[in-house]
């Protein structure tokens, strides 16, 4: 009996861990931010228009956002005056689709603990 009760409370414990961590990654979704989907990158590129110093030079940088769209792969350039916000709603963007992965992953250790301490608690009827 004191074994049950004492792998009742560790699991209580962890579920309050899991409700704390599962706090803290919310926490993002309420903030007021811009977001853009996609990966933000530089790129080595010849652009192809004739009168470029690439053709000359072999090439130059392009800031480029890239996104997967109904299987396929779209780019978009960053024009330069853009580049630092859009830098940042995409690392942004980033930041709420990892927190939604680890809550992911949260959400189904607190449904096998939630099963666990219904076990635990469950008794039969005699």
């Amino acid at each position: 009996m004191a074994s049950a009760k004492k792998n009742l409370q560790k699991a209580q414990d962890k579920l309050r861990s899991i409700l704390k961590e599962q706090s803290n990654l919310l926490r993002i979704f309420y903030r007021d931010e811009e977001l853009i989907g996609g990966s933000y990158g530089e790129v080595f590129i010849r652009c192809g228009q004739p009168t470029c110093r690439c053709h000359q030079e072999g090439g130059h940088f392009a800031t480029r956002l890239s996104q997967w769209v109904a299987g396929k792969l779209k780019t978009k350039i960053v024009r330069v005056a853009d580049r630092n916000r859009v830098k940042t709603a995409s690392d942004h963007y980033k930041a709420h689709k990892s927190a939604l992965r680890d809550l992911r992953k949260l959400h189904s250790e607190e449904l096998k603990l939630l099963k666990n301490i219904v076990e635990l608690k469950t008794t039969q009827y005699q």
